[in-house]
């Protein structure tokens, strides 16, 4: 009996142990291709496991005033795009958490189809959408369709968590007055935060990590660090596997901060929306 206890107690921390490297490996490999010089992968055998390291790559990338432009409009476009999807999202699923009316279930069902389409998939009649009207390469077309692209989810997502807040509280604030938005604002929103959190944490890393849609979209003015990985070849050595991997680890770093940050959040988020999804 004690051996099956020490089995299942090395096991309970040799799993995570194992999943913790599994998930760390692509990162530290990253790391290291973006510290080695450029001779490393052009010798023959290539050096990958020398401790030759440098930080030649990551001034050069962060010395690239293209590259940091890039930089600037994938922030500006995933904060805009979370800000957007989460408001209006939240306002929907605060609708689906609180009232009954026709065809509610067939228009969550729907809503949750949406979020299977492939992008891809539709791509095409997006572009000569946005085409027709003048807004191909612009702020708007990239905000605006991620925004979409994430409501879906963050819909369902904080109609679970909605449902899990009192009515009490709200019918409290009409005895004080309160109309059915000032409550929601002044009570039910504020008390939501942990889901807000996680929907915004969603949202902001779906639209960062965009490629199909701003390689499409836009790309000429308005270049995403996704499409923006690309200016890193040339037609004679191809791929720059150095700058490449220093841009991508730069890029990471404020991802990386945020989830050190918000984790608790996001958890938390995700689980009390799943209570009464």
């Amino acid at each position: 009996m004690s051996t099956k206890k020490g089995i299942k107690k090395v096991a309970i921390h040799i799993v995570p142990f194992l999943w913790a490297v599994f998930s760390i490996f692509p990162l530290t490999t990253m790391l290291l291709i973006a510290l080695k010089p450029k001779d490393a992968f052009m010798s023959f055998p290539p050096k990958y496991l020398s401790m030759n390291l440098t930080l030649d790559n990551f001034r050069t990338v962060l010395q690239n005033p293209n590259w940091l432009k890039y930089y600037t409009d994938t922030i500006i476009i995933a904060t805009f795009a979370a800000l957007i999807s989460v408001l209006v999202g939240s306002l929907a699923a605060y609708s689906f958490a609180r009232y009954m009316f026709r065809a509610k279930t067939f228009l969550m069902i729907f809503i949750l189809t949406l979020q299977m389409i492939p992008p891809a998939s539709i791509i095409i009649p997006l572009y000569s959408m946005f085409a027709t009207i003048n807004l191909l390469d612009t702020y708007i077309v990239l905000i605006f369709i991620n925004a979409v692209a994430t409501m879906p989810l963050i819909i369902w997502l904080m109609r679970g968590y909605f449902a899990t807040i009192p009515r009490e509280l709200e019918e409290a604030a009409y005895i004080d007055g309160a109309s059915g938005m000032k409550a929601f604002w002044t009570v039910t929103f504020p008390l939501a935060a942990p889901g807000l959190a996680a929907s915004a944490i969603y949202a902001f890393v779906r639209a960062f990590n965009d490629y199909i849609v701003a390689k499409t979209l836009a790309g000429s003015r308005i270049i995403t660090y996704t499409v923006g990985l690309t200016t890193f070849t040339n037609q004679y050595e191809g791929i720059n596997m150095m700058l490449v991997a220093a841009a991508s680890f730069t890029a990471l770093i404020p991802i990386i901060i945020m989830f050190s940050i918000f984790h608790k959040y996001f958890v938390i988020g995700f689980t009390g929306g799943a209570i009464k999804g």
